[in-house]
């Protein structure tokens, strides 16, 4: 604020003396008794109007000098002197000092005002500058004269990042002589400005030495004697540095200028960058159509040629109608074997369903081999891709070209395993469809921008239009409805030379919605539309055909139209073009979806988890070497305290040893694990810095081991990434996992999920963003949550929210569902819809209950919703901590107890044996996929009748005791009520807990349920938390 401060007010401080001078000769002239000393605070009054804080302390003392100067001027007269004057002197005193501090305070708060009214304006001044499009070296000008001219800078220089390497290039100069060594090109660590770009900070040197630069001018030089280095840094990225030199001091408000404006030039820099290089796209792509204008007159001139040819063909349509007698001929002969036919098409009849037998199995079978077809052909797509890399050099141009063959016929191989098995997985019954409500709007404006890039390199119209009356929501599969549309576009972008394609959004009936696809291409003959959705068909079949693939789009689109409910249409004019109207219900309804094929148990998997997925026994010893038979070698034996380590749990050797030398190109020492309890005993026993997880193991499911690893405190602050070819994207998140990479995998997603990793143990600061309208309840949150090194970021409004989403990162989110602007739910979905908010994992913490259809909505988006009540602070700070990853060691040791006691309440129900009374095999599967995996051992019965034989059964068996059971009401041969008053009538099990399963939700439900000798009721559809919390009231202590 100095830089304000040396504004003058001589009136002011004019009118401050006079005021005083006054003040002090009244004080004199006047008989004590009289206040004339208030006049003290006209100067002290004054001292607000100045622009220096010291000025109204200068008053007060010297008000305080001139009142006690008149007081010993009085009492040396010898006139007798009242004591109230002594008081009402001293009173003063003190009140002007008080007016003082508050003129002082004034001053300081005018001045930041000031300060902060100059930031802004500088901010306005460079916004106008930046503006427009704008060549890349003169905005680099603009931004450094802007600088130099509003601090009043008498030279300076900007480099800029141009290039991904880091390396910065001198873009702008300000007053630089020929006679400064102002290098061209400045690497990272080079010099100030690469020690900037390095520590990502502002540099700043005061009191440089003589001679270490001069700016001069034609009048003559002067050294300046203050340098300032700014990196701006936008993303993590440096695009800019910004050296200046003063003549004089750097004030506060200069550094709080150059801070406040850092991202903005950094982000100006990079939209310049862009722009330039879609500059150079465009004139590429220029000259790419004027290639295509070229061959299109080569085409026409070859059109001539195919005329003069279709004359030939019609003198051979003479010679055709010659033939077309001898035919008739011949069809009397065919007569004759019709006979034949029929007595052979019995025996068709019975192989044509022996060969729908052998396609069942051929379809069950390419569905089971996805993980085998995959898992070879990952590692090939890798290693060929690093042979094509050739980072050694030790390769020539030709084995390079051979390894660049192997990775695109890999990646073609790739796509057609990808069609085989999608119609595979139709075919056998084992394609789940997930329906959802689907915007309409953002669905059609999705395919738009997707397919307006093809329409406009094939020189073709593309149109999209929704029709009034659509309804703007449908519920569907949104990934299969999108496979579909994609695939109709496809086929008419491919099929059609000129003219336009268009996609229109209409209803189709009651409840219907049709989507229709038309495309001004070669169109379909009559003959050939039923073929055209068989597999492996397609209207031109033979070796000239002039448009690839398999044939397999529209026949995967036709099965999937029936999933959905729908199916799919075609009209067609040989010669003018085609259009595909795919219907489809406007709501879902499961039972329209094709059936799967007989002698297939249905399973829901809602609430379940894989079923290779138990509990991994925790290991009983350490694991000091690699196991017999290890096929790839790690670093376990060479691993030193405190160094970085990346433990890789992987079951594929050629895979583990990719990603063991990826980690060694990314300096960390690497730990390699063949199965679940081997990985889970080396994190135990070395504690690595991250986790590479595959989910398919030998032993267990690799969702089994990150339950694990964030069920220890010793081990569930390590970050992990899985690397699967099974997407268990959801779950893997809200277990914890820092992210998700589907196999086949590229390189690039590999080193990216090496950096994500890196960043995860570099982050010394977690922040935590609490979206809460109410005060008290926010409040209490923050103290929960704050810790060391944890910064938590306060709102009370969803726009608040957005905003801080728009402009920060976090690395989790606490929400409650009730916000005064808009609900958690379109709070969710606006974080959703695009790039412009980062989305952190969120934590829903709500203090209403939710219905099914609301949890499955929010399970879209959140990774936990925990209701309020009187544990979910401890479960709160417990998901808090899993997604900050936090060292529960380091946590305050008050947070320490609340999630031991939180896991000690856990631990209540390992070992503990509970009988499962069912007849349902999904919610058997469903519960057991539930209790087991908490270290509960399941016993099941399918009636009241086997629940008493396994009770007896368990009576014998010595340490067999069941210690709970959940019984179903509605079963056959005895059903839940009848079986808990048997139960009931036996002494032995007179305290047996019982908490009864129904899905009748009737008032005297309960009653009946609690009259039969349940111990408690939970109604259908079960809430896994209530069902748990229930069995850990009941089960004994």
């Amino acid at each position: 604020m100095i830089r304000f401060e040396k504004q003058r007010t001589p009136l002011v401080d004019t009118a401050i003396v006079v005021s005083l001078a006054i003040a002090f000769v009244g004080d004199i002239l006047t008989p004590q008794g009289i206040a004339v000393w208030t006049l003290y605070f006209i100067p002290a009054a004054l001292s607000l109007y100045v622009w220096r804080p010291r000025i109204p302390i200068l008053v007060a003392l010297v008000a305080t000098f001139l009142m006690l100067f008149s007081r010993l001027v009085s009492e040396s007269s010898g006139t007798p002197l009242p004591t109230i004057s002594g008081i009402n002197k001293i009173l003063g005193v003190l009140s002007i000092w008080v007016v003082a501090m508050v003129a002082r305070h004034s001053v300081q708060v005018k001045l930041q005002l000031k300060e902060d009214d100059w930031i802004r304006s500088g901010q306005r001044d460079l916004g106008l500058r930046m503006q427009g499009e704008q060549a890349f070296e003169a905005l680099c000008d603009k931004i450094l004269n802007f600088f130099c001219e509003y601090l009043e800078v008498p030279v300076g220089v900007l480099y800029a990042a141009e290039r991904s390497d880091g390396e910065l290039r001198r873009m702008a100069t300000y007053a630089v002589g020929t006679d400064l060594a102002c290098p061209q090109t400045v690497a990272p660590g080079e010099g100030l400005v690469g020690q900037a770009v390095k520590d990502r900070k502002v540099l700043r040197f005061d009191d440089l030495p003589e001679g270490y630069f001069r700016v001069s001018s034609a009048l003559g030089q002067a050294a300046p004697r203050h340098l300032v280095v700014m990196p701006a840094i936008i993303d993590g990225k440096v695009k800019a540095v910004i050296e200046l030199g003063f003549v004089r001091p750097v004030g506060i408000s200069d550094m709080d200028l150059l801070a406040a404006m850092a991202e903005p030039v950094a982000s100006a820099i990079r939209s310049s960058l862009y722009r330039t290089r879609l500059e150079d796209l465009l004139r590429k792509t220029q000259r790419q159509a004027d290639e295509l204008r070229r061959q299109q007159e080569e085409l026409k001139v070859a059109n001539e040629e195919l005329e003069s040819q279709s004359k030939a063909l019609s003198e051979s349509e003479a010679r055709l109608e010659a033939q077309n007698e001898e035919l008739t001929e011949i069809n009397t002969r065919l007569e004759e074997r019709r006979d034949q036919l029929s007595q052979a098409q019995t025996e068709l009849i019975k192989r044509s369903e022996d060969l729908a037998r052998a396609n069942q199995y051929k379809s069950e079978f390419l569905a089971n081999m996805s993980h085998e077809l995959r898992t070879p052909l990952n590692s090939t797509l890798i290693l060929a891709k690093l042979l094509a890399d050739n980072r050694e050099g030790n390769l020539s141009p030709e084995q390079v070209k051979y390894a660049s063959i192997i990775y695109s016929s890999g990646n073609d191989l790739l796509e057609l395993i990808n069609d085989i098995l999608d119609l595979s997985r139709i075919e056998a019954g084992r394609l789940e469809m997930r329906p959802e409500p689907v915007e309409l709007g953002p669905l059609v404006q999705m395919l738009e921008r997707s397919f307006q890039p093809v329409a406009s390199q094939s020189k073709l119209g593309f149109e999209t239009r929704i029709e009034p009356g659509t309804p703007g929501t449908i519920t569907s599969d949104p990934l299969r409805l999108q496979q579909i549309l994609r695939n109709l576009l496809s086929n008419a972008f491919k099929f059609t030379e000129a003219g336009e394609v268009s996609l229109r959004v209409a209803p189709a009936g009651p409840g219907r919605i049709g989507f229709a696809v038309h495309d001004t291409g070669i169109g379909i003959d009559p003959e050939h539309k039923a073929a055209i959705f068989e597999a492996f068909r397609q209207a031109d079949g033979t070796i000239q055909r002039r448009h690839g693939g398999t044939g397999l789009g529209l026949t995967i689109s036709r099965e999937l139209a029936q999933r959905l409910g729908g199916s799919i249409s075609v009209e067609s004019t040989p010669g003018e073009g085609s259009t595909f109207t795919l219907i489809v219900p406007i709501e879902f309804a499961q039972e329209s979806a094709e059936e799967p094929p007989r002698g297939r148990e249905v399973v829901s998997l809602s609430k379940a988890r894989p079923a290779d997925e138990r509990a991994v026994p925790s290991p009983q010893q350490p694991v000091a070497a690699a196991p017999a038979g290890q096929p790839v070698q790690d670093d376990r034996e060479h691993l030193e305290p405190g160094e970085r380590s990346i433990l890789v749990i992987e079951d594929d050797p050629a895979f583990a040893g990719i990603l063991r030398d990826l980690a060694h190109e990314m300096r960390f020492r690497c730990l390699i694990a063949a199965s679940a309890s081997e990985g889970l005993a080396l994190a135990e026993q070395f504690l690595p810095s991250a986790v590479i997880l595959d989910i398919h193991l030998p032993d267990h499911s690799g969702l089994s081991v990150l339950e694990n690893l964030k069920g220890r405190a010793a081990t569930r602050h390590i970050p992990v990434h899985v690397v699967s070819i099974s997407d268990y994207t959801q779950q893997a998140m809200e277990m914890g996992a820092v992210g998700y990479v589907l196999k086949p995998v590229m390189r690039e997603q590999l080193v990216s999920a090496f950096r994500k990793l890196e960043q995860k143990l570099e982050q010394n600061v977690r922040r935590v963003l609490v979206v809460e309208d109410v005060a008290v309840q926010r409040e209490s949150i923050e103290r929960l949550l704050r810790t060391e090194g944890v910064e938590v970021v306060s709102v009370g409004a969803g726009s608040e929210a957005l905003s801080q989403l728009k402009d920060s990162t976090f690395d989790c989110v606490v929400l409650d569902l009730s916000l005064p602007d808009i609900s958690g739910y379109d709070l969710l979905d606006k974080m959703a819809s695009g790039e412009a908010f980062s989305f952190p994992p969120v934590i829903v913490y709500t203090g209403r209950s939710l219905t099914r259809e609301e949890e499955n909505r929010l399970r879209r988006y959140a990774s936990t919703i925990i209701v309020k009540g009187a544990r979910s602070p401890e479960r709160l700070l417990d998901e808090v901590t899993l997604f900050l990853h936090q060292v529960e060691a380091r946590l305050p040791r008050e947070h320490q107890e609340i999630l031991r006691e939180l896991r000690n309440r856990e631990e209540a129900l390992e070992g503990r044996t509970i009988l499962l009374v069912e007849d349902d095999a999904r919610n058997i599967f469903a519960l057991t996929s539930v209790l087991e995996p908490k270290g509960v051992k399941v016993r099941i019965a399918r009636n009241g009748k086997e629940a008493l034989a396994v009770l007896e059964r368990a009576m014998r068996e010595p340490g067999a005791a069941v210690e709970l059971v959940l019984m179903d009401v509605m079963m056959p041969e005895m059903d839940g009520l009848t079986a808990t008053r048997e139960i009931r009538k036996r002494p032995e099990w007179k305290n047996l807990p019982i908490i009864a399963l129904t899905a009748k939700a009737m008032p005297d439900d309960r009653m009946k349920c609690l009259n039969a000798g349940a111990s408690d009721y939970i109604a259908k559809p079960i809430d896994i938390d209530k069902l748990v919390s229930l069995i850990k009231v009941w089960i004994p202590k």
